[in-house]
């Protein structure tokens, strides 16, 4: 999210409206939402409704401790970076989509792995399209 935060003012002049929806409870994302999202809205989806429509899924065990997952953990802890506390589905997957002002989807990405998200570079060449 950090990378796309820092697009922010590209994203702005392109008239993209940003969302960020959380299942959790307000009071566990609220403090992600206000360190990394500034001005971008956190909306809650508690019956995680549109998770299901667009196919968000529950990792495996082996997606969220796999390999890849624990390198990069690592190597977040290795840059001074503390990991959050976890939610209360700690295993609960989401993804990226991209909806143009037509209602067209134009990006769905439907996550593997906790830190499995398309670039910022393939989400500003979308939004350029």
């Amino acid at each position: 999210m950090s990378q796309l935060r820092q697009e922010q003012n590209e994203l702005v002049e392109r008239g993209v409206d940003v969302k960020v929806i959380t299942f959790d409870d307000l009071q566990l994302a609220n403090p992600y939402a206000e360190s990394l999202l500034g001005e971008w809205p956190l909306l809650l989806d508690s019956d995680r409704s549109l998770y299901r429509r667009y196919g968000f899924e529950r990792g495996s065990w082996s997606a969220i401790y796999g390999v890849s997952s624990v390198v990069r953990y690592l190597g977040l802890i290795l840059s001074g970076h503390r990991p959050g506390r976890p939610g209360k589905d700690w295993r609960q997957l989401g993804g990226d989509v991209l909806v143009d002002p037509e209602g067209i989807v134009r990006i769905h990405h439907v996550s593997k792995t906790p830190h499995d998200r398309p670039t910022i570079e393939d989400l500003l060449s979308a939004i350029k399209r």
